[in-house]
């Protein structure tokens, strides 16, 4: 099931005239994201900032699954978004 963030959020994105970071992409799309791992716990979508490596991490944990089994559902989950695969991460 693919779920897009809701459209009054993405048009005051548009509206602010800016681009939105990788973050805030994320934070629209943590629902979808919750909907598509419901093992996972919105505090730890939050604090994986969206972060393909952290997210991989956690889909190993909890999906008992292999790295390259979770990176695919991270890279089919972000296409079914439209989220850029080459977004640059934000790194702290």
């Amino acid at each position: 099931m693919k779920t897009r963030s809701k459209p009054q959020d993405q048009a005051a994105i548009s509206a602010a005239g800016s681009l939105p970071d990788q973050h805030q992409v994320w934070l629209l799309n943590l629902d979808a994201a919750h909907q598509c791992w419901n093992k996972l716990s919105k505090a730890d979508l939050l604090q994986s900032e969206g972060m393909p490596h952290r997210l991989s991490r956690l889909l190993q944990e909890h999906y008992a699954l292999s790295r390259e089994q979770a990176d695919h559902q991270i890279s089919s989950f972000k296409q079914s978004c439209q989220l850029s695969p080459d977004q640059p991460e934000h790194h702290k």
